[in-house]
């Protein structure tokens, strides 16, 4: 099976937690078309655990406008995959108030010299009460709400490694 690097890699010999552990070390430096090559179950494990670490490192705004939201879509779907509708449904939202595409291009297109400090209203045409709407539903997301999205991945990528 094709790992994230472009290598082979024999995934029976984990479990789904050892999984996301290895794709959480290894992970950063493959680019998001790379993943793409991956089977279905390591893009799931992928785009979550990119996810996660965008929204505790930086939050919701900044997934925004960083390259990881034009995979938004891709998140989505992982997140149905592993039967976490209710995020899904929340970051769908989310993207339909704020496309990141859109997003992006306007933090790209913005008029700023290097290591100048903005926030993100100075880079974006967002209305304050779509800016307000987006914080209140990232406050619904797993990160902020208790609900441990974490198990629901391990069982999914249990499940699919023991198909193998």
């Amino acid at each position: 099976m094709i790992w994230v690097d472009g290598n082979e890699i024999n995934i029976k010999q984990f479990t789904g937690e050892e999984l996301c552990e290895k794709l959480a070390d290894e992970l950063w430096g493959n680019d998001y078309e790379q993943w793409l090559k991956c089977t279905d179950f390591i893009q799931t494990a992928s785009f979550l655990i990119a996810f996660d670490v965008e929204l505790n490192m930086e939050g919701i705004f900044t997934f925004l406008e960083h390259s990881i939201g034009h995979y938004a879509p891709n998140i989505i779907q992982a997140f149905r995959a592993i039967g976490d509708d209710n995020d899904a449904d929340i970051l769908e939202e989310i993207c339909r108030i704020a496309p990141p595409d859109v997003m992006r291009g306007e933090f790209l297109n913005g008029d700023h010299q290097e290591y100048d400090i903005t926030t993100f209203n100075d880079d974006h045409e967002l209305k304050e009460e779509a800016a307000e709407r987006i914080e209140e539903l990232e406050g619904q997301l797993y990160l902020n709400s208790g609900f441990d999205m974490w198990e629901l991945l391990y069982r999914y990528l249990d499940e699919q490694i023991e198909k193998l």
